[in-house]
């Protein structure tokens, strides 16, 4: 499959650098799709739609391994994981257990006590940048400096991101809670 990757690329030293990422990051985005997905086929398959997505974006990656670079393959592995799941979730009755596990893997947002079901459903309710920058905080336990070094942003601009997102994700939860 690498070879596959590396004749995507056009320099030769665009393909070095790839493999090297490759080799560095494979095992690290397949542990975090298999984290979320419970499924080591499927997160195999995240982890090789995220290497072909990356490619398409290689100009904008650091081309040397740091922690920038890291984050970049392994928030691209977590977009398509989460991706393949919802998507795997609306063809298929995902058991209570699969809910829990991931919940309790994925995010840990809020000390309200809620349906594992329901909260699933509510987190994925928030639009894309909230809900990555909850799971940067609370699934990788990413300081704010971190956080803002990643998304390119200020530290008090992750700061009101993250207030906002939880403040998103309360509303959506007295919405939900008020239909009922």
């Amino acid at each position: 499959m690498l070879m596959m990757y590396l004749s995507m690329l056009d320099t030769e030293e665009d393909k070095n650098i790839f493999e090297e990422f490759h080799e560095e990051y494979a095992s690290l985005m397949y542990k975090k799709a298999y984290g979320i997905l419970r499924d080591s086929e499927l997160a195999e398959d995240a982890v090789q739609e995220s290497f072909i997505r990356s490619i398409k974006y290689f100009d904008s990656f650091p081309k040397i391994k740091c922690p920038q670079t890291r984050n970049k393959f392994v928030n691209i592995v977590r977009c398509i994981s989460f991706d393949i799941y919802r998507k795997r979730k609306s063809q298929q009755a995902v058991s209570y257990d699969e809910f829990e596990e991931t919940i309790t893997d994925v995010l840990a947002v809020t000390d309200d006590i809620l349906d594992s079901m329901e909260f699933e459903r509510y987190l994925f309710m928030l639009p894309k940048s909230y809900y990555i920058i909850l799971s940067l905080k609370y699934d990788d336990g990413y300081s704010y400096k971190e956080i803002a070094g990643i998304l390119n942003i200020t530290e008090e601009n992750v700061k009101k991101r993250l207030m906002r997102a939880r403040k998103k994700l309360r509303e959506i939860i007295n919405d939900q809670e008020a239909k009922i």
